[in-house]
């Protein structure tokens, strides 16, 4: 049996981010990482973070620091590019300029535009889940039972986009590591892929160094054996796509164990 999600590697251009903040602050520090987010199967590039705490930005500035990486997508001929974002008005910008998925936190929520983008387009969504809004979501995040609360979550916002137009192939889920869910939450949902895949559609989990994976306080930076960790048992456990900080180490591990479980 052969385990390979799809690897979408992260492009944060933002000063903010809770790893990667000023990482890719300019054209520049986008070439140099190039190599790297070229072995993406996906690369997800994001303008405004959305980590815990972090209040939104405007239209303009998202756009803005679009601007930074729309002169190099000829670059990514072979790479599917997703735009990070929550607002139609970026996305639309995002399509025009050849991006092919919209990576939406907030599912369409923010915005019914987003829906009918998909539609027009013929481009694909992401459907997240997250409690709250990033500047309180973790303030105190409940639930009657996590698993059934976001199955049905999702089961909502497929049938809105479908009322919209979306075809079910241009949908994909993603259950919503850190987005309003506790340490345990985050355990639970990544022993769950399965039964999130009962639902019919790929996929995505992003767990990437976030704070559930701390041991002894430690800083994201550390958090890259615990982050290959949980991207293996994700794979093995059918998960479509991991979106990733580390793009050539997750392709180390699955290469590998792709050899042990042959």
């Amino acid at each position: 049996m052969s385990y390979s999600p799809q690897i979408m590697g992260i492009l944060n251009i933002t000063p903010d981010s809770f790893y990667d903040g000023n990482k890719y602050s300019s054209s520049e520090d986008i070439l140099s990482n190039i190599q790297e987010l070229k072995k993406s199967d996906i690369v997800d590039v994001g303008c405004e973070s959305s980590r815990p705490g972090s209040k939104p930005i405007t239209i303009e500035e998202e756009l803005k620091r679009l601007d930074k990486f729309i002169p190099l997508i000829k670059h990514f001929n072979d790479t599917v590019l997703s735009i990070d974002t929550y607002k139609s008005e970026v996305a639309e910008y995002g399509i025009k300029h050849g991006f092919t998925i919209i990576n939406d936190i907030t599912a369409g929520r923010h915005s019914n535009k987003m829906f009918d983008l998909v539609r027009n387009n013929n481009v694909q969504i992401i459907l997240m889940h997250m409690q709250g809004k990033p500047s309180n979501m973790q303030s105190n995040p409940t639930y009657i039972d996590l698993i059934d609360d976001i199955t049905s979550f999702f089961e909502d916002r497929i049938s809105e986009a479908l009322k919209r137009g979306v075809k079910e192939n241009q949908i994909l889920i993603d259950p919503g590591i850190g987005f309003g869910k506790t340490f345990n939450d985050n355990i639970k949902i990544i022993k769950n892929i399965k039964t999130f895949k009962k639902l019919g559609f790929k996929v995505l989990l992003g767990h990437s160094r976030k704070a559930f994976l701390q041991h002894d306080n430690n800083l994201p930076k550390n958090r890259l054996a615990a982050s290959i960790g949980v991207s293996a048992y994700a794979a093995i456990q059918g998960v479509d796509i991991l979106r990733v900080h580390d793009v050539n180490e997750t392709i180390d591990m699955l290469k590998t164990i792709n050899k042990l479980m042959a």
